[in-house]
């Protein structure tokens, strides 16, 4: 029996058996099993073998089988229990490769079956809780985590299960958890526990650097980076931090240690180019990428690597481009491989030149390639709005949706404008309404800012101001000027001033939101001017007070205002022994009182509104002067190829002196003369595009009457260039050439009956150099100024009296019985030419003194051959909602409604 094979093989296997093998022993039982099919040992010894091999399914079949083949029961209550524990644990495998497959439902009713099989063991429970997590059913889970705890206290399977659950709700809960079970149990979860504390840390740090608290932030990824010395991402966001912080060597040291320790790690490699790219360092990026073999990139480098290259193409073009030399920029974009970037960069240069055909060129060659390229499909779009063609714009936003589901929020904000520029609003404000809650959650960006921005455009188009203000706050956060929403007006204005380190984005929208905010607030201003002018007593020796009182306010998409000016005005008194050379009283025949005082005390009244294109007023000369008149203009302003331009059509009072502002009284016939009114058009333009440089012209005619005045004409052309010597924000130094050109039809600058007593060269040539410098800081403004010129002006010869029918026949005086002659009535004045140097001076100054107050005061001193005017104000404004932005630069006091253009 010893020698037989089959015993032998026997005695091996059920030895392998009881020492604990499995697979090993299965060979040998076979054997012996195929001698004596019906042996009950053999047959349990098999049946573990292949329990232990994992085979629960053939196990329970021997098992079974062994159960039958025992006639004697002698074993019932082993094979018994061998067919339970199997069967228990043959389910608990079924419900495991079930769950793997996500056969969620199987793999319940298995963990149920096995649940039923055997109460005491707590791995169905486990799977029942994994069960319930992949049906994200977390309470049910943690019902079914925290029985298997009560029938297995160290189960670390559910305690793993259960802090994976409060970890989805907050790691510091996950972590609370953890740190109250017994050391045992922390000790075995070691690991678990330091992963949490490591993701509370980075989850800390995220949010405090989407609310830019940078130095916190970063202080939260050391932390993390101490846990996680070479976890590359952990460096990224740590150094991302200290830049954003101001801390950019600190950064940079960060990065460099980590590169030494994982030299040749590509994931590092990846991370520190994208950190110096993020920083404006593409060249170093590139040079980075190199440092590594090629045959070890990833496709995440080579994106990059593509990426940066194309970005230092397009960065070259565009500074071409911004240089003025767009032709090379276009060049040097077209010398590059077929690329959509470079397609759509050429597309929108395009469409901004208004090329609109040669837009919609590209952007249909990209559609040929790209069918569904949302840039191209968009820029159609708005290249077919740009150029009128509104129906083939609307077909397309009709035929070819671009707001469906997965679209990004900057595709969609680009569509709302596209409805809103074929004449549909109210779809434009439909999907903004949509985009907006989703802008709102998510961290400051770009897209996020854009979307509110241009939901605030819309709702100032569509008269919804307080809607549009709303929208321009969450612009603010959106854009990482503000971290929390503004709450007072205040606040609100403060983030309106502007910083040297925005970008376009930040800069626009806080210029936006200003004019906006100033645009609908009203506002009251008290202004007293003082002007003086020397010259003849009683005649043209000047001094005039302006009393201007104006309230402005908003009147649909612009502003309203009412005002009065009370102007006074003195001539001066002759002495006794001066004759009035004014009138008909200018030869020593014609008495004329010489004790005259000559002024003139009136108010005038005018309302005006004015928006981006339209300005519009209408008023009168002051009341209670001895000529009164109603005047006002209107004028349009509009842009072509970067030339700003304003036509304007007016009616306006010459105001240089009392005789042609008020009018006066002839005491010698006793009839009122002057009263001069400019009526005409002029054109003015400017070139300036915010660089240093800028140009400016002006072209006017006017046709000027007066009572009782010879009319005459007018026209002018003035034209300058200015070159900004600094050119900052809050600090402006420009000096520049300026050169006019005047003629009027007449000489009537005399002061006798028929003439009108203001400045009337046939020619008039000045060339100045103006000089400027004008600075703000938070509650001062001020501007200095002046100019040194040359002129030459011409005058001809002039009748003294130019409207002879003014003049009375020869008469009697009754007084003296001598006759009353004006034996100069044909009499002219010779012409005169003259060159002369001027200079001027100017200086205005600002102070907020809160909120809603604001004080001002200025000074305007002239000085050229026979003109010496000079001015001197003080204002005081109220804003009736509060103003902390910038105050202006330069100061805005009242200008005298007479002085309107």
């Amino acid at each position: 029996m010893l020698a037989d094979p089959t015993y032998q093989a026997r005695l091996s296997g059920l030895a392998k058996v009881d020492s604990g093998s499995g697979v090993a022993a299965i060979p040998a039982l076979k054997q012996a099993l195929a001698a004596s099919p019906n042996d009950p040992e053999i047959l349990g010894a098999l049946g573990l073998a292949y329990a232990r091999a994992g085979d629960r399914a053939q196990a329970l079949r021997l098992f079974e089988q062994a159960q039958k083949s025992d006639k004697d029961g002698l074993k019932s209550d082993k094979w018994a229990s061998l067919i339970k524990t199997n069967r228990y644990w043959l389910l608990n495998d079924e419900g495991d490769k079930a769950l793997k497959t996500g056969n969620t439902a199987l793999a319940q009713q298995k963990y149920q079956q096995a649940r039923q099989i055997d109460g005491s063991d707590s791995y169905a429970l486990i799977g029942l809780g994994d069960v319930a997590v992949a049906r994200h059913d977390d309470k049910t889970a943690e019902q079914h985590y925290q029985q298997a705890l009560r029938l297995d206290p160290a189960n670390s399977s559910a305690v793993r299960g259960l802090a994976n659950i409060y970890q989805r709700e907050s790691p510091q809960k996950a972590l609370n958890y953890l740190n109250n079970l017994p050391r045992s149990q922390q000790a075995k979860m070691r690991d678990t526990l330091n992963s949490l504390q490591l993701d509370m840390l980075k989850q800390q740090a995220e949010t405090l650097a989407a609310q830019q608290q940078w130095h916190q932030a970063a202080e939260k990824y050391r932390q993390a980076q101490k846990m996680a010395p070479n976890d590359v991402w952990i460096t990224y966001r740590l150094a991302q931090a200290l830049a954003q912080d101001g801390h950019l060597a600190q950064a940079d040291a960060e990065f460099h240690q980590l590169a030494s320790r994982k030299p040749g790690d590509p994931e590092q490699v990846y991370a520190y180019a994208l950190y110096l790219s993020s920083t404006k360092r593409d060249s170093q990026a590139l040079a980075h990428l190199a440092t590594l073999p090629a045959a070890q990139w990833n496709d995440n480098i080579r994106e990059l690597d593509q990426r940066l290259k194309l970005d230092q193409v397009l960065t070259l073009a565009r500074q071409l481009r911004e240089n003025g030399d767009e032709t090379g920029a276009i060049t040097a974009l077209r010398q590059q491989p077929a690329n959509t970037q470079i397609d759509l960069t050429l597309a929108d240069w395009a469409l901004e030149r208004g090329d609109y055909s040669e837009a919609l060129v590209d952007y249909q060659r990209i559609r040929a390639r790209e069918p569904q390229n949302p840039d191209a499909r968009l820029g159609e779009i708005e290249a077919y709005i740009a150029e009128g063609r509104l129906s083939d714009a609307r077909q397309h936003l009709q035929t070819e949706p671009l707001t469906g589901e997965g679209t990004s929020l900057n595709t969609q904000r680009r569509v709302a404008n596209a409805w809103n520029g074929v004449g549909e609003p109210q779809k434009a404000a439909d999907i903004f309404q949509r985009l907006k809650p989703a802008a709102a959650k998510g961290a400051p960006s770009q897209d996020n800012a854009l979307v509110f921005r241009d939901s605030a455009r819309l709702a100032q188009l569509q008269g919804q101001p307080a809607a549009a203000q709303d929208d321009f706050k969450q612009a603010m956060v959106a854009s990482g000027i503000a971290s929390t929403l503004p709450t007072d007006n205040d606040s609100y204005t403060l983030l309106t001033r502007n910083q040297a380190t925005d970008d376009w984005l930040k800069r626009g929208i806080r210029a936006d939101a200003a004019d906006l905010y100033r645009q609908q607030d009203t506002r009251v201003t008290l202004d007293q001017d003082y002007l003086r002018s020397s010259g003849t007593e009683g005649i043209s020796d000047l001094s005039a007070y302006n009393t201007m009182l104006q309230v402005d306010t908003a009147l649909a998409d612009g502003r309203a205002f009412f005002r009065t000016d009370t102007v006074q005005m003195d001539a001066g008194t002759l002495d006794a022994n001066t004759r009035y050379k004014a009138g008909t009283c200018y030869r020593s025949e014609t008495v004329c009182h010489t004790d005259l005082h000559q002024r003139a005390t009136g108010t005038s009244v005018a309302v005006g509104w004015q928006n981006a294109r339209w300005a519009t007023d209408i008023g009168t000369t002051p009341m209670g002067f001895d000529v009164v008149d109603v005047v006002g203009g209107v004028a349009y302003s509009n842009s072509w190829n970067n030339i700003g331009w304003t036509a304007t059509a007016s009616r306006r009072p010459i105001s240089s002196s009392l005789l042609a502002f008020a009018g006066a009284k002839d005491p010698n016939t006793n009839i009122t003369w002057g009263g001069v009114r400019a009526s005409g058009v002029s054109l003015g333009t400017s070139y300036d595009r915010g660089e240093a440089n800028g140009v400016w012209g002006d072209l006017s005619y006017h046709y000027l009457t007066g009572k009782n005045v010879a009319d005459n004409q007018r026209l002018r052309f003035m034209t300058g260039y200015y070159y900004k010597r600094i050119n900052e924000d809050n600090r402006r130094f420009t000096i520049g050439l300026n050169g006019m050109w005047w003629h009027y039809q007449k000489d009537l600058s005399g002061y006798t009956l028929g003439q009108g007593s203001y400045y009337s060269p046939q020619k008039y040539l000045s060339l100045a150099i103006p000089v400027n410098y004008r600075q703000r800081t938070d509650n001062w403004s001020w501007e200095l100024g002046g100019s040194v010129s040359l002129s030459h002006s011409a005058t001809s010869d002039r009748a003294r009296y130019p409207i002879q029918s003014l003049l009375p026949a020869p008469v009697i005086d009754p007084e003296t019985n001598r006759p009353k002659n004006i034996s100069d009535r044909y009499d002219t004045d010779g012409g005169e030419s003259s060159n002369g140097v001027g200079y001027t001076l100017r200086a205005l100054i600002e102070r907020r003194l809160s909120s809603h107050w604001t004080l001002g005061a200025g000074v305007d001193i002239q000085q050229a051959k026979d003109y010496t005017p000079s001015h001197a104000l003080i204002y005081l404004r109220y804003s009736m909602a509060g103003w902390q932005g910038d105050l202006d630069m330069p100061p805005q006091p009242l200008v005298p409604y007479a002085d309107f253009k």
